[in-house]
């Protein structure tokens, strides 16, 4: 019995450091801050994340569409999120008043020579051949598994936009100004 105890008493310990990750919402995009073993690129500024030692909050990992961001850039994601519906009534209000963002991509099978990472989910394009989608206006590439999960803002510059929002006083994803 006093192994068993000993057994009880370990699994109830691991449990008690268990901890629930906070999630952050922005623009409809839900991010929980994680850390991946593999190199990852921000789909935001297109900068590598580097991640040090495990530590866990250098990136933030979009639960639905994959999308990977920097801790910094999180909030400053201008496009809404393509996976969720917003059936919310006063979603609907406030997206009407807002300008937006519907230039569709016209992504096609390509080959790539050099080692490519995916502009979405930050991960690298594997492969001999067809490894991807390429947009064929923006030169924007993609997974094929992401395909359905890019926002469309063919040509637009995510990171400008952001830069010149926040110069007018206003956020990313909101139509007010910063208080």
């Amino acid at each position: 019995t006093l192994q068993r105890d000993r057994i009880f008493k370990n699994l109830t310990r691991k449990r008690q450091r268990a901890m629930r990750r906070r999630v952050h919402q922005v623009n409809g995009h839900k991010f929980m801050a994680t850390y991946l073993r593999q190199p990852t690129y921000c789909s935001h500024c297109r900068e590598f994340i580097w991640t040090h030692l495990g530590i866990r909050s250098c990136l933030f990992y979009f639960l639905v569409c994959t999308c990977v961001v920097h801790k910094r850039c999180h909030h400053l994601i201008v496009t809404a999120c393509t996976c969720q519906n917003n059936t919310n009534k006063t979603d609907l209000k406030v997206t009407e008043q807002r300008f937006g963002i519907n230039i569709p991509h016209k992504f096609s099978v390509h080959n790539y020579k050099v080692p490519t990472f995916c502009d979405h989910c930050g991960s690298l394009l594997w492969g001999i051949m067809r490894q991807g989608l390429q947009c064929k206006i923006c030169k924007m590439n993609v997974h094929i598994r992401c395909q359905a999960n890019v926002a469309p803002n063919c040509g637009v510059n995510s990171a400008e936009l952001a830069k010149t929002l926040a110069c007018m006083g206003l956020q990313p994803g909101s139509i007010s100004p910063n208080s």
